[in-house]
């Protein structure tokens, strides 16, 4: 059994990752803005001024991190674009200042993101080794990246980049869903913008995999693509609503959301092969399927 500290784990990958591996029998630790409580696996850390309670890291054998601030949750102004970058590269900084010396530390596992080729070619199915692409997304996830690589001096890295993750707890899901429950859901441009997604039960199980397995380097975690028309149309379907308003056109998309519009107005395809090849089979591979299995309760 392992002993594992999550950076990142009150969020929504990490409360149910968190769940899954003390249900498998791992002792599970969590980093906080709170002062630490050891009798419930909390330890206080505050990455913006390099502090982590030392304590956390005592026998650790695994540690994961899944900070970062939601990409689609804020415009991105300057500031916004700040945080995005602070919240992945300045928390791994210190994980690592803090790690690097470490006498038990054997795996490191990051989040990362399958926004990171661009968007310039939407027929392409991306895997690994393709390069990154030059926008904003893109540059975030290479820094980040850049930053896990410093563990590879110390113990194995696994980077795991995530796709659109079907969860009704969180996540894109519930945010297309609110204006559909009220009856204002409607297709976000032309709707053909590919999305890969991702089951959240599978993404628990994707993380679970590369440490039991000891995989390294860069998996995509996505069980497929769609678009996002028949994702609204799922959602919708697995809702009890109709889809009756006209698609919202791609300006009004632009000057409401400004920059972030490319999130919902661009698309990408990335491939699950390398995962697939270790022996990892996916639970839920339909749609439809998994979308209405997230609203069921």
């Amino acid at each position: 059994m392992e002993t594992i500290l999550i950076a990142g784990g009150t969020g929504l990958i990490g409360q149910q990752l968190s769940a899954y591996w003390q249900q498998q029998g791992h002792t599970v630790r969590l980093l906080t803005r709170k002062a630490s409580n050891s009798s419930i696996g909390q330890y206080h850390w505050n990455p913006q001024t390099s502090v982590l309670d030392a304590a956390a890291l005592e026998g650790v054998t695994v540690l994961v991190n899944l900070c970062g601030a939601g990409i689609a949750d804020k415009r991105w102004t300057k500031s916004r674009i700040k945080e995005l970058f602070d919240s992945r590269v300045e928390t791994t900084a210190c994980l690592w200042q803090h790690a690097q010396s470490s006498p038990t530390l054997k795996h490191y596992l990051s989040a990362s993101g399958a926004v990171c080729y661009g968007f310039e070619d939407d027929t392409k199915t991306y895997v690994e080794t393709d390069p990154f692409g030059t926008d904003l997304l893109s540059e975030i996830t290479r820094e980040w990246e850049a930053a896990a690589d410093r563990f590879a001096e110390k113990c194995p890295v696994t980077k795991i980049r995530i796709s659109v993750v079907i969860s009704g707890k969180g996540g894109a899901i519930p945010t297309i869903a609110k204006p559909i429950r009220m009856g204002f859901g409607a297709i976000l441009g032309s709707g053909t913008q590919a999305v890969p997604w991702i089951h959240i039960h599978d993404l628990i199980r994707v993380f679970d995999w590369t440490l039991v397995n000891n995989l390294s380097g860069v998996y995509h975690a996505n069980a497929g693509h769609t678009d996002n028309a028949t994702l609204t149309r799922a959602i919708a379907n697995a809702l009890g609503k109709k889809i009756w308003l006209p698609k919202a056109p791609a300006f009004i998309m632009k000057l409401v959301l400004g920059s972030l519009s490319v999130m919902v107005l661009k698309g990408l395809k990335t491939s699950n092969a390398k995962l697939v090849k270790t022996g990892f089979a996916f639970e839920y591979e339909e749609l439809e399927g998994a979308v209405r299995e997230v609203f069921k309760h």
